[in-house]
């Protein structure tokens, strides 16, 4: 069956008829944070099947939104990354639609609901308090499954945030993505996590840890 389309002349129905099929948003999610794999974002998109994900990044390819390339030895990796162009041009269609989500998402998840690691990311990004962390420098690896993704603060700006080990990282943390979300958005506390024995932390200390949650938190309706 061919992809359906819009067929008026108008410019929303054209964007739509380029990324308004089920699950090209959440690719471009998962290609927010740097380049990825075809099984990574197999990974992060558990539902979608093979087949479709290769025909949406074909499409996205097509028009001109995600470019393949490959990595350098060691890795020799097919990756899939957004082109300046979709960089350019989704990334706004993205933050608006996440702010407009965040109205309706609830806390905390329902236990079988899967808290991707490109939302956790998503969710420091959104939930960065700037004023509370006017002069504090802090990062973090945050090690789950699969995925590695880091954060750094300078001096109360985030000045990277992507997928990938960050080696001079001060603290270097390992947890499931649901612990990482609560404790960004602030349904769980550093104390919490301790003491349930949710989290490793496999570099710095407590008070480390809970200095850098501290600069984030989020307004959310209890389930």
């Amino acid at each position: 069956m061919g992809k359906r389309q819009y067929n008026q002349v108008c410019a929303l129905a054209v964007a739509l008829d380029v990324i308004g099929e089920r699950w090209t948003l959440m690719i471009i999610r998962e290609l927010l944070f740097g380049a990825r794999r075809y099984s990574d974002i197999l990974r992060g998109t558990p539902g979608l099947g093979t087949n479709l994900l290769a025909q949406r990044l074909k499409e996205l390819e097509a028009a001109g939104l995600i470019e393949q390339n490959r990595l350098p030895p060691p890795a020799a990796s097919s990756v899939y990354e957004l082109t300046a162009y979709g960089r350019e041009t989704l990334t706004p269609i993205i933050r608006a639609m996440t702010n407009m989500g965040v109205d309706y998402l609830q806390y905390p998840p329902e236990a079988d609901q899967f808290v991707p690691a490109s939302s956790t990311m998503g969710a420091l990004s959104k939930f960065f308090q700037r004023e509370r962390a006017a002069g504090f420098s802090g990062s973090a690896e945050f090690q789950t499954g699969a995925d590695v993704f880091h954060c750094a603060i300078e001096n109360g700006e985030m000045v990277e945030l992507g997928f990938g080990a960050l080696p001079s990282a001060e603290l270097v943390l390992r947890a499931e993505t649901a612990v990482f979300m609560g404790l960004i958005v602030g349904y769980i506390t550093v104390a919490d996590v301790l003491e349930r024995r949710e989290l490793r932390l496999r570099r710095g200390s407590v008070a480390q840890l809970a200095a850098f949650f501290d600069k984030f938190e989020g307004s959310y309706d209890q389930m």
